[in-house]
């Protein structure tokens, strides 16, 4: 653990002295001297036991490494470059397609050497392991603490956003900027039927935003089931009458450039819908666009407070920002097996927590945004599956760092994953949590827009490793804190007569346990938001639906952690993903 430790220190703490160096005198090439210390390192530990014995020659040479890999890297990210500037962007350019395949590569490759480290390292330092382990144990209680306090912070954020009439307090606070703002909200579907998607069109209709300014767009997808294309249009021809209009287009399938999804069915929505505007004498500045999910339902004030949270921001920073909800899976929630509960409030809580607790909140499943900020950022990434994730990068970097996700609290309610089987439910939920998962995809792009774009060195720097970071903790972390202490005796027999193996497992259950408390904030405002239980329930399905966090730990390891370890599997074996839209079903609404 020393040997470790020592590195880190000199890494960390040279790194850091890079950038004041390089902020005091301009210019210098400070990655020679990490270059030299590297070197230097490697001779004190293998020929300088001489001079200075006790093991402590390799505890010197290791910082040495640290201390050059510091300086270097801190070198090659603020720079540009390592050595000589010219040539390693000519040798960049010229391999251009390995660099993005390494890049490919890299998350999958982070996680399976994550994964295995308990295998791996326990032959040579057994110790490392079990410190590393304990570590992971106490870094998921402090999230585990962290998470329950933000969500109940929160949750109260939303009741408070929920009992506000954000429609008169646009009137009265913006009097003379409101009215002029049309709300177009559009919904991409593939597959849903009508039943799914009736209360979507119904709640947009029945908000207390004036209904003539509200413009539904729908967008169908060529391979679509015709009979469903038709039914919808013949409904919408109903919402048609209570609000200011719709529109509806097809998007073909298999154009060129494209991936067949969401990000490039909205691409052509907006395309297509711009020339209908203009007819309509309506100004793209005066647009307020919200991407919704087929199955979500808004709250009646979800409109009017997105659209005050954008006026409420100064002129010359509202078009750098997106504003997001709070997401609720309640449409179904009860109907849905008890893993999907579970996975369907994580996801939710998760969401919220990172809403109240990070400035790096990224889009997810729903937005608002200006038309004209829309257009100015180029709309979303056509070719790639994760479109909110794509599209929150391609923001950051359009605007040089300065963009933001800001919430608003309101809620929107979508369905948890279910279908027709219990199988299938399984097979769907694993399919959705790995297209989630697959936002690594995105992960070439951003590197590349990171070494070309003039950004704040330390902003854009927080921002992808804690992008890198939240991909590789999702597949490894909760299999590495449970599974890795029984691996290490026995890869290293020898470890078992130590002290810390009789502690390590002690200690580390103790902190998990602790751990598990930090729920009682996420069973609380669970209590507090889903949906009454069914009045015909038994007697142990009410018992049941309060002991479902039993099976938490379970989850975590199975339905979250395997398709996260999947996608970035898959990328690194260049097998690429298509967009799958998830089977909605509520089997006790279906006809």
């Amino acid at each position: 653990m020393r040997i470790l430790l020592v590195f880190f220190i000199g890494f960390l703490s040279f790194f850091y002295f890079s950038e004041i160096l390089n902020r005091v005198v301009k210019g210098i090439r400070y990655s020679f001297l990490g270059l030299f210390f590297v070197l230097l390192g490697f001779l004190v530990s293998f020929w300088g036991q001489s001079m200075l014995t006790g093991g402590v020659n390799i505890l010197t040479g290791l910082f040495l490494i640290g201390s050059g890999l510091g300086l270097i890297i801190h070198h090659l990210l603020s720079q540009r470059f390592i050595l000589f500037e010219r040539s390693e962007q000519e040798f960049v350019l010229k391999h251009a397609n390995g660099f993005e395949r390494f890049l490919e590569i890299l998350p999958g490759s982070l996680t399976w050497l994550a994964l295995t480290s308990p295998i791996w390292l326990s032959f040579t330092l057994p110790y490392a392991v079990a410190y590393l382990i304990l570590i992971a144990d106490v870094y998921w209680l402090l999230t585990a603490f962290r998470i329950a306090v933000l969500i109940i912070i929160g949750y109260r954020k939303m009741e408070w956003a929920k009992h506000q009439d954000w429609q008169k307090l646009l009137r009265k606070d913006f009097p003379k900027e409101w009215e002029k703002y049309y709300q177009l909200i559009l919904i991409p579907t593939y597959k849903e039927a009508l039943y799914i998607l009736k209360p979507t069109f119904n709640a947009i209709a029945n908000c207390s935003y004036p209904k003539n300014k509200i413009l539904i767009a729908v967008g169908f997808e060529e391979r679509d089931d015709p009979e469903k294309i038709r039914e919808t249009k013949e409904y919408l021809k109903k919402i048609e009458r209570k609000i200011g209009g719709v529109f509806t287009t097809i998007h073909p399938y298999g154009l060129e450039g494209e991936v067949a999804g969401q990000g490039s069915n909205k691409n052509w929505m907006i395309k297509h819908i711009l020339p209908q505007l203009q007819k309509a004498g309506i100004q793209i500045e005066d647009v307020f666009v919200t991407t919704l999910d087929a199955d979500f339902v808004i709250h009646q004030q979800f409109l009017a407070g997105a659209l005050y949270k954008y006026l409420s921001l100064p002129g010359s920073v509202r078009d750098k920002r997106t504003f997001t909800g709070v997401f609720l899976y309640h449409n179904n929630y009860w109907q849905t097996p008890t893993p999907m509960r579970l996975m369907a409030t994580g996801t939710s809580f998760w969401q919220m927590a990172e809403m109240v607790g990070s400035d790096k909140y990224m889009n997810y499943s729903s937005m608002s945004i200006s038309l004209k900020a829309l257009l100015d950022i180029g709309l979303w990434i056509p070719d790639k599956v994760n479109d909110d994730n794509g599209f929150y990068w391609k923001a950051y970097f359009h605007f040089n760092g300065d963009y933001r996700v800001v919430p608003h609290f309101l809620p929107i309610s979508g369905d948890a994953v279910q279908d027709v089987t219990l199988f299938k439910t399984f097979q769907n939920q694993y399919l959705q949590i790995k297209r989630w998962a697959y936002g690594v995809e995105h992960i070439p792009f951003i590197v590349k827009q990171y070494f070309t774009k003039e950004i704040d060195f330390w902003d854009k720097t927080d921002r992808v490793l804690f992008k890198i970071w939240g991909d590789l903790k999702w597949g490894f972390l909760a299999i590495f804190v449970t599974f890795g202490s029984l691996l290490i005796s026995f890869v290293n027999p020898s470890f078992k007569t130590s002290v810390l193996s009789v502690n390590l497992p002690i200690v580390s259950s103790w902190i998990l346990t602790i751990t598990f408390f930090g729920l009682f904030g996420t069973i609380y405002v669970h209590e507090k938001v889903v949906p009454k239980r069914p009045a015909d329930w038994s007697l142990f399905k009410r018992i049941w639906s309060y002991a479902q966090w039993l099976l938490l730990p379970l989850i975590l390891i199975t339905i979250s952690s395997l398709p996260a370890i999947d996608a970035q599997t898959s990328l690194m074996f260049g097998k690429k993903l298509e967009f799958r839209v998830t089977n909605k079903a509520r089997l006790l609404e279906k006809v």
